[in-house]
């Protein structure tokens, strides 16, 4: 039975690995419109370059996972009662996050150039499913298991719950920062527009944490890809 359900975990990494290279695909037209990645390289460069590193990136990622996560209190791959564990809770934080994202957006942060900035809704779809894939295999089923798992190693004196928030908020940071550097080339830095990349990725971040390991791995894409689709397709 243990070495049935390792065989099954093992075809879920490769399928992760090979989701998480479509992902990196699926977010290149939306770049290009961006203009953040140079005029001066030909597509089939771009596409070798851009697969190439997602395969090492998340190939790294999904292997590390594969030995850290039978040594922590996390069930990313649980598919029991699928409605309520992940089609439900995904669709519904997914929208309430997208529309959170997007008042954000149109009032608080209205000032920003990159408020203005809306590439084709078709450029949004695809990237959507590099922030379901991508990020969330890197960014939750990697780095926040491995974080975790330091945490439970280091600190044995502090609570489950205080581990999963620790590690939650630090994650959290990572994310937001994460995505300074493509904002930061379509807008001068200021700390109005830290702020604002910051906030409007670290909330989303957290919920999509207490989501990983209180749902797993499906529903946190799920509910990313929603966010996603609101905020880059139905709401531009």
């Amino acid at each position: 039975m243990d070495l049935r359900i390792n065989k099954q975990h093992k075809l879920i990494y490769v399928f992760l690995w090979v989701l998480c290279i479509l992902g990196a695909w699926s977010v290149i037209p939306y770049l290009l419109h961006l203009k953040v990645i140079p005029e001066s390289i030909s597509l089939s460069t771009i596409f070798t370059l851009v697969t190439v590193q997602s395969g090492i990136m998340s190939g790294v990622a999904c292997i590390l996972s594969y030995f850290i996560l039978p040594k922590v209190d996390l069930f990313p791959f649980s598919t029991q009662s699928p409605l309520k564990r992940i089609v439900y809770p995904g669709l519904i934080f997914g929208l309430f996050l997208g529309l959170i994202l997007f008042f954000l957006n149109t009032t608080v942060f209205a000032g920003s150039i990159l408020s203005s900035v809306h590439p084709p809704a078709w450029t949004g779809l695809l990237a959507s499913f590099y922030g379901g894939i991508n990020e969330e295999v890197l960014l939750r089923l990697f780095f926040f298991s491995l974080v975790y798992f330091l945490m439970r190693k280091w600190i044995k004196s502090s609570s489950r719950l205080t581990s999963l928030w620790i590690t939650n908020i630090i994650v959290a940071i990572i994310f937001g920062l994460g995505h300074l550097p493509t904002a930061l080339k379509l807008v001068e830095p200021s700390s109005f527009e830290y702020f604002r990349i910051l906030l409007l990725n670290g909330i989303p971040s957290l919920v999509f944490g207490y989501l990983y390991w209180s749902r797993g791995l499906w529903t946190v894409m799920l509910a990313h890809f929603v966010t996603d689709l609101v905020v880059h397709v139905f709401v531009v």
